[in-house]
Protein backbone atom coordinates (compact mmCIF):
# COMPACT_ATOMS: atom_id res chain seq x y z
CA UNK A 1 0.00 0.00 0.00
CA UNK A 2 1.86 3.23 -1.32
CA UNK A 3 1.45 6.02 1.86
CA UNK A 4 1.45 9.46 0.12
CA UNK A 5 0.95 12.82 1.59
CA UNK A 6 -2.50 14.02 2.73
CA UNK A 7 -3.85 17.52 1.81
CA UNK A 8 -6.04 19.48 4.64
CA UNK A 9 -10.06 20.16 3.55
CA UNK A 10 -12.45 22.38 5.03
CA UNK A 11 -13.59 19.43 7.50
CA UNK A 12 -9.68 19.00 8.71
CA UNK A 13 -9.06 22.42 9.13
CA UNK A 14 -12.03 23.21 11.28
CA UNK A 15 -11.19 20.56 13.82
CA UNK A 16 -7.29 21.65 13.55
CA UNK A 17 -9.08 25.29 14.07
CA UNK A 18 -11.38 23.65 17.20
CA UNK A 19 -7.98 21.78 18.81
CA UNK A 20 -5.66 24.68 18.77
CA UNK A 21 -8.35 27.28 19.88
CA UNK A 22 -8.94 24.80 22.70
CA UNK A 23 -5.26 24.94 23.96
CA UNK A 24 -5.00 28.06 23.79
CA UNK A 25 -8.10 29.35 25.44
CA UNK A 26 -6.43 27.18 28.33
CA UNK A 27 -3.48 28.78 28.08
CA UNK A 28 -4.97 32.05 27.87
CA UNK A 29 -6.60 31.89 31.12
CA UNK A 30 -4.22 29.26 32.54
CA UNK A 31 -3.69 30.94 35.69
CA UNK A 32 -6.98 31.07 36.86
CA UNK A 33 -6.83 27.27 37.34
CA UNK A 34 -3.97 27.55 39.64
CA UNK A 35 -5.51 28.59 43.26
CA UNK A 36 -2.09 29.23 44.67
CA UNK A 37 -1.32 31.30 42.10
CA UNK A 38 -4.14 33.98 43.19
CA UNK A 39 -2.56 37.06 44.61
CA UNK A 40 -3.03 38.16 48.11
CA UNK A 41 -1.77 41.47 49.76
CA UNK A 42 1.00 41.25 52.61
CA UNK A 43 2.47 38.23 50.53
CA UNK A 44 4.56 37.12 47.93
CA UNK A 45 3.12 36.76 44.59
CA UNK A 46 3.68 33.56 42.61
CA UNK A 47 3.84 35.22 39.21
CA UNK A 48 4.55 38.01 37.54
CA UNK A 49 1.53 40.53 38.14
CA UNK A 50 0.50 42.52 34.60
CA UNK A 51 -1.95 45.08 33.81
CA UNK A 52 -2.08 46.12 30.00
CA UNK A 53 -0.93 49.27 28.81
CA UNK A 54 -4.01 51.56 29.49
CA UNK A 55 -5.26 55.33 31.25
CA UNK A 56 -5.58 55.87 34.71
CA UNK A 57 -7.10 58.42 36.71
CA UNK A 58 -5.42 59.30 39.95
CA UNK A 59 -6.54 61.66 42.86
CA UNK A 60 -3.80 63.78 44.43
CA UNK A 61 -3.64 67.11 46.30
CA UNK A 62 -3.04 69.29 43.16
CA UNK A 63 -6.40 67.66 41.93
CA UNK A 64 -7.19 64.69 38.94
CA UNK A 65 -4.61 63.18 37.19
CA UNK A 66 -5.24 61.69 33.90
CA UNK A 67 -1.88 59.14 32.85
CA UNK A 68 -1.58 56.24 30.97
CA UNK A 69 0.57 53.62 32.35
CA UNK A 70 2.08 50.38 32.26
CA UNK A 71 2.09 48.09 36.13
CA UNK A 72 4.24 45.41 36.57
CA UNK A 73 4.65 43.70 39.79
CA UNK A 74 7.97 40.88 39.51
CA UNK A 75 7.25 37.24 40.79
CA UNK A 76 8.08 37.26 44.80
CA UNK A 77 7.12 40.56 45.62
CA UNK A 78 4.57 41.20 48.48
CA UNK A 79 1.91 43.15 47.71
CA UNK A 80 1.04 46.72 49.53
CA UNK A 81 -1.72 47.91 50.26
CA UNK A 82 -0.53 51.45 50.69
CA UNK A 83 1.00 51.41 47.08
CA UNK A 84 -1.39 52.56 44.24
CA UNK A 85 0.42 50.26 41.49
CA UNK A 86 -0.08 47.35 43.79
CA UNK A 87 -3.75 48.08 44.41
CA UNK A 88 -4.30 48.05 41.01
CA UNK A 89 -2.34 45.23 40.00
CA UNK A 90 -4.55 43.61 42.86
CA UNK A 91 -7.94 44.55 41.48
CA UNK A 92 -6.85 43.59 37.77
CA UNK A 93 -6.34 40.69 38.80
CA UNK A 94 -9.15 39.95 40.58
CA UNK A 95 -10.99 40.47 37.85
CA UNK A 96 -9.27 39.04 34.91
CA UNK A 97 -9.10 35.89 37.21
CA UNK A 98 -12.62 35.33 36.78
CA UNK A 99 -12.75 32.28 34.30
CA UNK A 100 -16.26 32.60 34.15
CA UNK A 101 -17.85 30.60 30.86
CA UNK A 102 -18.59 33.94 28.67
CA UNK A 103 -14.97 35.16 29.26
CA UNK A 104 -13.67 31.68 28.48
CA UNK A 105 -16.31 31.02 25.36
CA UNK A 106 -15.18 34.83 24.09
CA UNK A 107 -11.33 34.08 24.38
CA UNK A 108 -11.71 30.55 22.63
CA UNK A 109 -13.83 32.62 20.01
CA UNK A 110 -11.21 34.85 18.88
CA UNK A 111 -8.48 31.54 18.48
CA UNK A 112 -10.77 29.93 16.75
CA UNK A 113 -11.51 32.98 13.88
CA UNK A 114 -8.01 33.37 14.04
CA UNK A 115 -6.95 29.44 13.18
CA UNK A 116 -9.71 29.14 10.71
CA UNK A 117 -8.49 32.16 8.66
CA UNK A 118 -5.60 31.15 8.39
CA UNK A 119 -6.41 27.75 7.22
CA UNK A 120 -9.01 28.93 4.94
CA UNK A 121 -6.30 31.48 3.62
CA UNK A 122 -3.48 27.99 3.33
CA UNK A 123 -6.01 25.55 1.70
CA UNK A 124 -7.56 28.77 -1.18
CA UNK A 125 -4.65 31.07 -1.53
CA UNK A 126 -1.35 29.74 0.12
CA UNK A 127 1.51 28.08 -1.15
CA UNK A 128 0.89 24.39 -2.89
CA UNK A 129 3.22 22.90 0.06
CA UNK A 130 0.97 24.77 2.59
CA UNK A 131 -2.30 23.23 1.54
CA UNK A 132 -0.74 19.39 3.17
CA UNK A 133 -1.94 18.46 6.10
CA UNK A 134 0.82 18.02 7.60
CA UNK A 135 1.95 21.09 6.64
CA UNK A 136 -0.64 23.11 8.69
CA UNK A 137 -0.96 20.94 11.44
CA UNK A 138 3.10 21.50 11.85
CA UNK A 139 2.57 25.50 11.41
CA UNK A 140 -0.17 25.68 13.65
CA UNK A 141 1.49 23.35 16.54
CA UNK A 142 4.90 26.20 15.98
CA UNK A 143 2.22 29.35 16.72
CA UNK A 144 1.06 27.65 19.61
CA UNK A 145 4.14 26.17 20.85
CA UNK A 146 4.92 30.16 20.37
CA UNK A 147 2.65 31.81 22.47
CA UNK A 148 2.64 28.97 25.51
CA UNK A 149 6.58 30.38 25.19
CA UNK A 150 5.14 33.73 25.44
CA UNK A 151 2.57 33.60 28.30
CA UNK A 152 5.51 31.65 30.30
CA UNK A 153 7.68 34.86 29.83
CA UNK A 154 4.64 37.16 30.72
CA UNK A 155 4.01 34.95 34.26
CA UNK A 156 7.81 34.00 35.48
CA UNK A 157 10.13 37.37 34.10
CA UNK A 158 9.46 40.58 34.78
CA UNK A 159 10.88 41.57 31.31
CA UNK A 160 8.92 43.76 29.37
CA UNK A 161 6.28 42.01 27.21
CA UNK A 162 8.33 43.33 23.98
CA UNK A 163 11.04 40.68 24.14
CA UNK A 164 8.65 38.53 23.03
CA UNK A 165 10.19 36.61 20.43
CA UNK A 166 6.69 36.33 18.30
CA UNK A 167 8.72 36.99 14.45
CA UNK A 168 10.26 33.91 14.58
CA UNK A 169 7.51 31.83 13.20
CA UNK A 170 7.44 34.35 10.29
CA UNK A 171 11.41 34.34 9.55
CA UNK A 172 10.67 30.22 9.56
CA UNK A 173 7.69 31.12 6.73
CA UNK A 174 9.61 33.18 5.05
CA UNK A 175 12.28 30.65 5.09
CA UNK A 176 10.04 27.64 3.93
CA UNK A 177 7.11 29.15 1.80
CA UNK A 178 7.12 32.70 0.80
CA UNK A 179 7.04 36.58 2.04
CA UNK A 180 2.48 36.56 1.60
CA UNK A 181 2.30 33.59 4.06
CA UNK A 182 4.69 35.22 6.37
CA UNK A 183 2.73 38.59 6.64
CA UNK A 184 -0.75 36.87 7.29
CA UNK A 185 1.01 34.60 9.95
CA UNK A 186 2.77 37.50 11.43
CA UNK A 187 -0.44 39.50 12.23
CA UNK A 188 -2.42 36.16 13.64
CA UNK A 189 0.24 35.44 15.44
CA UNK A 190 0.58 39.15 16.98
CA UNK A 191 -2.99 39.54 17.99
CA UNK A 192 -2.92 35.73 19.60
CA UNK A 193 0.28 37.17 21.68
CA UNK A 194 -1.61 40.42 22.18
CA UNK A 195 -4.60 39.18 23.79
CA UNK A 196 -2.43 37.52 26.61
CA UNK A 197 -2.46 41.42 27.59
CA UNK A 198 -6.21 41.90 26.50
CA UNK A 199 -4.70 43.73 23.58
CA UNK A 200 -2.47 45.57 24.96
CA UNK A 201 -1.97 48.22 21.74
CA UNK A 202 1.41 49.27 22.13
CA UNK A 203 2.47 45.47 22.13
CA UNK A 204 0.51 44.44 19.36
CA UNK A 205 1.60 47.69 17.08
CA UNK A 206 5.33 46.29 17.77
CA UNK A 207 5.01 42.98 17.48
CA UNK A 208 3.46 43.52 13.69
CA UNK A 209 5.79 46.30 12.84
CA UNK A 210 8.68 44.28 13.96
CA UNK A 211 7.34 40.87 12.53
CA UNK A 212 6.38 42.30 9.58
CA UNK A 213 9.14 44.45 8.50
CA UNK A 214 12.02 40.87 9.78
CA UNK A 215 9.79 39.55 6.67
CA UNK A 216 10.38 42.17 4.12
CA UNK A 217 13.86 42.23 5.06
CA UNK A 218 14.79 38.42 4.73
CA UNK A 219 15.43 38.63 0.74
CA UNK A 220 17.82 36.06 0.68
CA UNK A 221 16.45 32.01 1.27
CA UNK A 222 19.58 30.50 0.03
CA UNK A 223 21.58 32.00 3.39
CA UNK A 224 20.01 31.73 6.52
CA UNK A 225 22.36 33.61 8.32
CA UNK A 226 20.62 36.58 6.52
CA UNK A 227 17.96 36.36 9.04
CA UNK A 228 19.92 37.96 11.24
CA UNK A 229 20.05 41.34 9.46
CA UNK A 230 16.71 40.90 8.35
CA UNK A 231 16.02 40.75 12.56
CA UNK A 232 18.00 43.73 12.92
CA UNK A 233 16.37 45.64 10.41
CA UNK A 234 13.04 44.62 12.20
CA UNK A 235 14.53 46.09 15.97
CA UNK A 236 15.40 49.18 14.41
CA UNK A 237 12.07 49.81 12.54
CA UNK A 238 10.39 49.06 16.58
CA UNK A 239 12.41 51.13 18.11
CA UNK A 240 11.90 54.08 15.97
CA UNK A 241 8.28 53.68 15.77
CA UNK A 242 7.63 52.75 19.29
CA UNK A 243 8.27 56.48 20.55
CA UNK A 244 5.86 57.77 17.96
CA UNK A 245 2.95 55.31 19.15
CA UNK A 246 4.02 57.00 22.44
CA UNK A 247 3.59 60.16 21.88
CA UNK A 248 0.41 59.78 20.24
CA UNK A 249 -1.34 58.48 23.39
CA UNK A 250 0.77 60.61 26.09
CA UNK A 251 1.75 63.42 23.83
CA UNK A 252 5.65 62.95 25.14
CA UNK A 253 8.51 60.24 25.33
CA UNK A 254 11.33 60.57 27.17
CA UNK A 255 14.05 58.44 25.75
CA UNK A 256 16.71 58.63 28.02
CA UNK A 257 14.25 58.36 31.09
CA UNK A 258 13.38 55.31 29.24
CA UNK A 259 16.52 53.52 28.67
CA UNK A 260 18.19 54.40 31.74
CA UNK A 261 15.25 51.59 33.44
CA UNK A 262 17.75 48.79 32.00
CA UNK A 263 16.18 45.29 31.51
CA UNK A 264 13.25 47.19 32.16
CA UNK A 265 13.20 50.06 29.39
CA UNK A 266 10.40 49.59 26.50
CA UNK A 267 12.22 50.52 24.29
CA UNK A 268 15.21 48.43 24.94
CA UNK A 269 13.31 45.16 24.79
CA UNK A 270 11.80 46.69 20.84
CA UNK A 271 15.39 46.29 19.78
CA UNK A 272 16.88 43.00 21.80
CA UNK A 273 13.37 41.75 21.61
CA UNK A 274 13.78 41.88 17.39
CA UNK A 275 17.62 40.39 18.03
CA UNK A 276 16.02 37.32 19.91
CA UNK A 277 13.51 36.98 16.80
CA UNK A 278 16.80 36.82 14.72
CA UNK A 279 18.48 34.40 16.80
CA UNK A 280 16.20 31.92 17.62
CA UNK A 281 14.95 31.78 13.96
CA UNK A 282 18.79 31.26 12.67
CA UNK A 283 19.55 28.38 15.63
CA UNK A 284 16.29 26.21 15.79
CA UNK A 285 15.41 26.93 11.95
CA UNK A 286 16.36 23.15 10.85
CA UNK A 287 13.55 21.83 13.74
CA UNK A 288 11.07 24.40 12.72
CA UNK A 289 11.58 23.48 9.42
CA UNK A 290 10.83 19.62 9.94
CA UNK A 291 7.95 20.52 12.24
CA UNK A 292 6.72 22.49 8.81
CA UNK A 293 6.72 19.27 6.91
CA UNK A 294 10.05 20.67 5.17
CA UNK A 295 13.64 19.95 4.47
CA UNK A 296 16.77 22.34 5.39
CA UNK A 297 18.81 23.39 2.77
CA UNK A 298 21.37 22.33 4.85
CA UNK A 299 20.08 18.65 4.51
CA UNK A 300 19.06 19.24 0.83
CA UNK A 301 23.41 19.77 0.40
CA UNK A 302 23.94 16.84 2.34
CA UNK A 303 21.71 14.75 -0.07
CA UNK A 304 23.34 15.92 -3.55
CA UNK A 305 26.64 14.06 -2.61
CA UNK A 306 27.15 11.65 -5.20
CA UNK A 307 28.54 9.05 -2.94
CA UNK A 308 25.28 8.74 -0.99
CA UNK A 309 24.53 4.98 -0.40
CA UNK A 310 21.30 5.11 -2.28
CA UNK A 311 23.00 7.21 -4.70
CA UNK A 312 25.49 4.02 -5.10
CA UNK A 313 23.46 1.44 -5.50
CA UNK A 314 21.61 3.11 -8.42
CA UNK A 315 24.80 3.60 -10.43
CA UNK A 316 25.36 0.31 -9.65
CA UNK A 317 22.51 -1.28 -10.11
CA UNK A 318 20.52 0.80 -12.44
CA UNK A 319 23.38 2.60 -14.32
CA UNK A 320 20.98 3.29 -17.17
CA UNK A 321 18.10 5.09 -14.84
CA UNK A 322 20.98 6.49 -12.99
CA UNK A 323 21.94 8.58 -15.97
CA UNK A 324 18.31 9.46 -16.81
CA UNK A 325 18.04 10.99 -13.37
CA UNK A 326 21.17 13.17 -13.45
CA UNK A 327 20.34 14.57 -16.84
CA UNK A 328 16.68 15.04 -15.78
CA UNK A 329 18.41 16.85 -12.78
CA UNK A 330 20.16 19.61 -14.64
CA UNK A 331 16.85 19.74 -16.68
CA UNK A 332 14.86 20.15 -14.10
CA UNK A 333 16.83 22.18 -11.71
CA UNK A 334 17.40 24.85 -14.01
CA UNK A 335 13.29 24.79 -15.48
CA UNK A 336 12.68 25.55 -11.33
CA UNK A 337 14.83 28.60 -11.17
CA UNK A 338 13.15 29.58 -13.73
CA UNK A 339 10.12 30.16 -12.41
CA UNK A 340 10.99 31.02 -8.43
CA UNK A 341 10.75 27.74 -6.87
CA UNK A 342 13.39 25.32 -5.24
CA UNK A 343 16.12 24.38 -7.55
CA UNK A 344 17.81 22.45 -4.80
CA UNK A 345 14.92 20.52 -3.46
CA UNK A 346 13.65 19.92 -7.44
CA UNK A 347 17.86 18.95 -8.49
CA UNK A 348 17.78 16.22 -4.97
CA UNK A 349 13.71 15.03 -6.14
CA UNK A 350 15.41 14.14 -9.45
CA UNK A 351 18.66 12.10 -8.26
CA UNK A 352 16.09 10.19 -5.95
CA UNK A 353 12.86 9.40 -7.30
CA UNK A 354 13.28 6.21 -9.45
CA UNK A 355 15.23 4.23 -7.03
CA UNK A 356 12.96 1.92 -6.97
CA UNK A 357 13.95 0.59 -10.76
CA UNK A 358 17.23 -0.93 -8.42
CA UNK A 359 15.11 -4.06 -7.92
CA UNK A 360 14.41 -5.18 -10.86
CA UNK A 361 16.26 -2.67 -13.46
CA UNK A 362 16.31 -4.91 -16.85
CA UNK A 363 12.30 -4.39 -16.76
CA UNK A 364 13.21 -0.66 -17.96
CA UNK A 365 14.91 0.23 -21.09
CA UNK A 366 17.50 2.27 -20.11
CA UNK A 367 18.97 -0.65 -18.44
CA UNK A 368 19.34 -2.72 -21.19
CA UNK A 369 22.04 -3.96 -23.18
CA UNK A 370 22.70 -3.19 -26.60
CA UNK A 371 20.76 -5.92 -28.54
CA UNK A 372 19.61 -7.43 -25.15
CA UNK A 373 16.06 -9.05 -24.77
CA UNK A 374 13.49 -7.18 -22.95
CA UNK A 375 11.54 -8.94 -20.08
CA UNK A 376 8.23 -7.85 -21.11
CA UNK A 377 8.43 -9.71 -24.38
CA UNK A 378 7.72 -12.97 -22.33
CA UNK A 379 5.32 -11.30 -20.35
CA UNK A 380 1.15 -10.67 -20.52
CA UNK A 381 0.55 -7.23 -20.67
CA UNK A 382 -0.85 -6.73 -17.06
CA UNK A 383 2.33 -8.52 -15.21
CA UNK A 384 4.21 -5.93 -17.32
CA UNK A 385 2.33 -2.69 -16.26
CA UNK A 386 2.31 -4.23 -12.51
CA UNK A 387 6.03 -4.59 -12.87
CA UNK A 388 6.62 -1.09 -14.28
CA UNK A 389 4.37 0.34 -11.49
CA UNK A 390 6.37 -1.29 -8.57
CA UNK A 391 9.17 0.65 -8.74
CA UNK A 392 6.95 3.89 -7.55
CA UNK A 393 5.75 1.94 -4.39
CA UNK A 394 9.22 0.06 -3.87
CA UNK A 395 11.03 3.46 -4.41
CA UNK A 396 8.88 5.32 -1.83
CA UNK A 397 9.47 2.31 0.65
CA UNK A 398 13.35 2.33 0.07
CA UNK A 399 13.99 6.06 0.32
CA UNK A 400 11.74 6.21 3.68
CA UNK A 401 13.91 2.97 5.10
CA UNK A 402 16.77 5.09 4.10
CA UNK A 403 15.94 8.13 5.97
CA UNK A 404 15.08 10.32 3.16
CA UNK A 405 12.91 13.43 4.26
CA UNK A 406 9.31 13.18 3.29
CA UNK A 407 9.47 15.84 0.50
CA UNK A 408 12.05 14.29 -1.57
CA UNK A 409 10.41 11.06 -0.85
CA UNK A 410 7.35 13.00 -2.55
CA UNK A 411 9.04 12.84 -5.78
CA UNK A 412 8.98 9.45 -5.81
CA UNK A 413 5.38 8.48 -5.63
CA UNK A 414 4.41 11.81 -7.61
CA UNK A 415 6.51 12.13 -10.97
CA UNK A 416 4.12 9.81 -12.53
CA UNK A 417 1.22 11.01 -11.12
CA UNK A 418 -1.81 8.85 -11.77
CA UNK A 419 -1.35 8.54 -15.31
CA UNK A 420 -2.31 5.29 -17.50
CA UNK A 421 1.21 3.06 -18.89
CA UNK A 422 -0.75 3.73 -22.66
CA UNK A 423 1.82 1.36 -24.38
CA UNK A 424 0.72 -1.66 -22.30
CA UNK A 425 -2.77 -0.67 -21.94
CA UNK A 426 -2.88 -0.29 -25.90
CA UNK A 427 -1.28 -3.99 -26.10
CA UNK A 428 -3.90 -5.56 -23.79
CA UNK A 429 -6.55 -4.01 -25.92
CA UNK A 430 -5.08 -5.21 -29.09
CA UNK A 431 -5.12 -8.85 -27.66
CA UNK A 432 -8.71 -8.50 -26.79
CA UNK A 433 -7.84 -7.88 -23.35
CA UNK A 434 -9.06 -11.26 -22.13
CA UNK A 435 -9.48 -10.61 -18.40
CA UNK A 436 -11.64 -8.09 -18.97
CA UNK A 437 -9.17 -5.37 -16.97
CA UNK A 438 -10.39 -1.91 -16.56
CA UNK A 439 -7.82 0.57 -17.42
CA UNK A 440 -7.18 1.91 -13.98
CA UNK A 441 -5.35 -1.63 -13.80
CA UNK A 442 -3.01 0.06 -16.05
CA UNK A 443 -2.79 3.49 -14.04
CA UNK A 444 0.09 4.06 -11.37
CA UNK A 445 -0.94 4.48 -7.97
CA UNK A 446 1.20 7.44 -6.59
CA UNK A 447 -0.40 10.94 -6.77
CA UNK A 448 -0.92 13.80 -8.74
CA UNK A 449 2.41 16.53 -7.97
CA UNK A 450 1.54 18.59 -5.37
CA UNK A 451 3.57 21.30 -5.98
CA UNK A 452 5.72 23.30 -8.17
CA UNK A 453 8.91 21.06 -8.02
CA UNK A 454 6.89 17.65 -7.98
CA UNK A 455 5.00 19.22 -11.26
CA UNK A 456 8.57 19.89 -12.53
CA UNK A 457 10.17 16.45 -12.56
CA UNK A 458 6.83 14.78 -13.94
CA UNK A 459 7.23 17.44 -16.95
CA UNK A 460 10.82 16.52 -17.09
CA UNK A 461 10.95 12.86 -16.96
CA UNK A 462 9.16 12.78 -20.52
CA UNK A 463 10.73 15.60 -21.48
CA UNK A 464 14.29 14.30 -21.26
CA UNK A 465 13.56 10.94 -22.92
CA UNK A 466 11.79 12.29 -25.74
CA UNK A 467 14.39 14.84 -25.71
CA UNK A 468 16.75 12.07 -27.22
CA UNK A 469 14.46 11.17 -30.29
CA UNK A 470 14.74 14.84 -31.73
CA UNK A 471 16.47 14.74 -34.88
CA UNK A 472 17.91 17.14 -35.56
CA UNK A 473 18.00 18.72 -32.23
CA UNK A 474 16.55 22.16 -33.34
CA UNK A 475 15.00 24.59 -30.79
CA UNK A 476 11.72 24.26 -32.65
CA UNK A 477 11.27 20.67 -32.53
CA UNK A 478 12.08 20.89 -28.81
CA UNK A 479 9.27 23.26 -28.10
CA UNK A 480 6.70 21.52 -30.37
CA UNK A 481 8.00 18.50 -28.40
CA UNK A 482 7.81 20.13 -25.20
CA UNK A 483 4.02 22.10 -25.77
CA UNK A 484 2.58 18.46 -26.64
CA UNK A 485 4.06 17.28 -23.50
CA UNK A 486 2.50 19.36 -21.24
CA UNK A 487 -0.77 19.85 -23.06
CA UNK A 488 -0.85 15.97 -22.90
CA UNK A 489 -0.63 15.94 -18.76
CA UNK A 490 -3.19 19.21 -18.77
CA UNK A 491 -5.89 17.04 -20.56
CA UNK A 492 -5.19 14.08 -18.36
CA UNK A 493 -5.74 16.24 -15.08
CA UNK A 494 -2.18 15.91 -13.93
CA UNK A 495 -1.15 19.13 -12.68
CA UNK A 496 -4.69 20.58 -11.79
CA UNK A 497 -2.88 20.23 -8.12
CA UNK A 498 0.51 21.36 -8.49
CA UNK A 499 0.10 25.55 -8.63
CA UNK A 500 1.50 25.80 -11.88
CA UNK A 501 0.45 29.14 -13.65
CA UNK A 502 0.19 29.31 -17.37
CA UNK A 503 3.04 31.90 -17.09
CA UNK A 504 4.95 29.32 -15.07
CA UNK A 505 4.51 27.21 -18.10
CA UNK A 506 5.50 29.50 -20.59
CA UNK A 507 8.29 30.06 -18.78
CA UNK A 508 9.19 26.29 -18.63
CA UNK A 509 8.85 26.16 -22.44
CA UNK A 510 11.23 28.64 -22.78
CA UNK A 511 13.95 27.60 -20.62
CA UNK A 512 14.07 23.78 -20.86
CA UNK A 513 14.18 24.51 -25.03
CA UNK A 514 16.96 26.63 -24.38
CA UNK A 515 18.45 24.28 -22.02
CA UNK A 516 18.33 21.12 -24.49
CA UNK A 517 19.74 23.39 -26.98
CA UNK A 518 22.79 23.59 -25.03
CA UNK A 519 22.86 19.94 -24.27
CA UNK A 520 22.36 18.70 -27.57
CA UNK A 521 25.54 21.44 -29.54
CA UNK A 522 27.26 20.30 -32.22
CA UNK A 523 30.82 20.49 -31.71
CA UNK A 524 33.86 21.53 -34.74
CA UNK A 525 35.29 17.66 -36.03
CA UNK A 526 39.32 17.32 -34.91
CA UNK A 527 41.45 16.62 -37.56
CA UNK A 528 42.10 12.96 -37.31
CA UNK A 529 38.33 12.77 -37.71
CA UNK A 530 38.03 14.46 -40.50
CA UNK A 531 40.98 12.24 -41.92
CA UNK A 532 39.31 9.58 -40.64
CA UNK A 533 36.09 10.71 -42.76
CA UNK A 534 37.89 11.03 -45.83
CA UNK A 535 40.09 7.75 -45.57
CA UNK A 536 36.33 5.98 -44.93
CA UNK A 537 35.30 5.88 -48.49
CA UNK A 538 38.40 4.55 -50.38
CA UNK A 539 38.34 1.73 -48.30
CA UNK A 540 34.91 1.07 -48.78
CA UNK A 541 35.67 1.08 -52.29
CA UNK A 542 38.25 -1.02 -52.23
CA UNK A 543 37.09 -3.65 -50.11
CA UNK A 544 34.09 -3.76 -52.63
CA UNK A 545 33.40 -7.19 -54.01
CA UNK A 546 32.78 -7.87 -57.55
CA UNK A 547 29.81 -9.32 -57.74
CA UNK A 548 26.65 -7.29 -57.35
CA UNK A 549 25.73 -6.06 -53.82
CA UNK A 550 23.37 -8.77 -51.74
CA UNK A 551 20.89 -6.12 -51.35
CA UNK A 552 20.06 -5.39 -55.12
CA UNK A 553 17.56 -8.01 -57.09
CA UNK A 554 19.41 -9.79 -60.02
CA UNK A 555 18.96 -7.86 -63.43
CA UNK A 556 15.91 -9.57 -65.76
CA UNK A 557 16.95 -10.95 -68.86
CA UNK A 558 15.06 -9.73 -72.30
CA UNK A 559 12.68 -11.70 -73.80
CA UNK A 560 14.29 -12.89 -77.26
Amino acid sequence: MLRTRVRAGAVAGFVMSLAFATILTVVQRGEAFVPAWTPKFDAPTAVTLRVPYAPFITLSASGIAYEHARVVIPRGAVLDDDLTHHRIAFAYESIHRAATPVRLGATFAIFFTLFLLATTYLRRFGPSRTRLLRTQLGLFGTMSMVVIVCKALLLFTPLPEFWIPVATVPLWCALTFERRTAFLINVLLAFMTASLLDFDLPLLFVLIVRGLASSLLFLNKKQPRKMLNAAVGGALVAVVLYPAIIVIFEGTFAPLSDVRLGLASPLLACGAGGLLDGVIAFVLREPAQRLLGTVSRDRLLDLTDLEHPLLLKMSREAPGSWEHARAMANLAEAAAAAIGADALLTRVGAYYHDLGKTLQPKYFVENLLPDERSPHEDLEPDVSADAIMAHVVQGSKILRDGGIPEPVVEFAYTHHGTQTIEFFWHKCKERGNPRNLPEDFFRYPGMKPQTKETAILMLVDSIEAASRTIQPPERVKFEEMIHRIIFTKLKSGQLDDSGLSIEDMKTLVLRMSDTLVNMFHGRIKYPWQEKAGEKAPERAAKDKPDEPERNQPPAKEKPN
